[in-house]
């Protein structure tokens, strides 16, 4: 399996938990066209 995801490519199903509790299963959760997902890693 590939670990990158290209410019282009579609995206992997994603689980996410929101911070209110209520998973949101992507891309097939969000009505849109276009999702940009940024995952920003720091040190609080």
């Amino acid at each position: 399996m590939n670990s990158k995801i290209f410019q282009g490519s579609k995206l992997p199903k994603i689980t996410l938990d929101i911070v209110n509790g209520n998973p949101i299963t992507l891309p097939e959760g969000l009505n849109t066209r276009y999702l940009i997902l940024l995952f920003y890693r720091g040190h609080w």
